[in-house]
């Protein structure tokens, strides 16, 4: 009796045995399954220029539940300083769309072997010879040496910045520089169609110059008149006609 009790014990044993067993392999093949089906096998990339994605290799049978859309974008952009944005969404089950946009210039920069093409947030996107005819001109009063920069590079002066941040927001009320002479530290001279010219510090607020500009040309439209100088350096504009 005591013999049948310890084979039923030991049979018991043996398909609890069995059954985790069986359980185990079940899981497994799941798991592999629903890996397989979240493998990435295709990448759509959306751009307004040609773009050819370097580490697109790196992302093919990856999991999508795993890659980090933040790191890929990162990785992007570190790879391309022409690449200003990018924005990589998860398609499931198993693709990414990559959108990305790319710098414009905003102006070039005279140096002293020739022209930095700038991007609006002072990224070096170009080393030129010749100037552009449709980017405005940048002089500023103590050129820089070209050899220390390459394209990529930020430029972090203040006034030439500040100069780029201006421009862009000349653009989008219509007015486009054609030359801008950064005269030392606090004047900034901006030569317009016209002969007109507006002047802009590099120490007062810069948002602040850019309301005051707006509401006074936005004015002169009401009104129809036209200028022949602003100079917003002061804490009342001076208008010259």
């Amino acid at each position: 009796m005591s013999q049948n009790i310890l084979l039923m014990k030991f049979l018991s044993k043996i398909k609890f045995f069995l059954l985790f067993i069986l359980l185990c392999l079940i899981s497994f093949f799941i798991l592999f399954f629903v890996n397989q089906f979240f493998l990435i096998k295709n990448i759509q990339l959306v751009s307004d220029q040609k773009f050819s994605l370097t580490n697109k290799e790196e992302l093919i049978n990856k999991s999508i539940l795993f890659v980090s859309q933040d790191q890929i974008a990162k990785k992007i952009i570190k790879n391309n300083f022409l690449i200003k944005t990018a924005i990589v969404e998860k398609v499931w089950p198993n693709s990414l769309k990559i959108s990305v946009s790319f710098y414009k210039p905003c102006a070039s920069l005279i140096v002293n072997n020739g022209f930095f093409n700038l991007s609006c947030d002072g990224r070096i996107l170009q080393k030129i010879k010749d100037s552009q005819p449709y980017l405005p001109i940048i002089n500023y009063y103590q050129k820089l040496n070209a050899g220390s920069f390459q394209t990529g590079d930020w430029i972090d002066y203040k006034d030439i910045k500040r100069t780029l941040f201006y421009i862009d927001k000349l653009k989008q009320i219509n007015l486009i520089p054609l030359t801008i002479d950064i005269k030392g530290q606090d004047m900034l001279v901006f030569n317009l169609n016209d002969s007109k010219i507006i002047v802009f510090s590099s120490s007062k607020d810069k948002d602040v110059q850019n309301y005051q500009l707006e509401l006074i040309i936005r004015q002169f439209k009401i009104e129809g008149k036209e200028f022949k100088k602003i100079d917003l350096r002061f804490e009342k504009p001076i208008i010259s006609f």
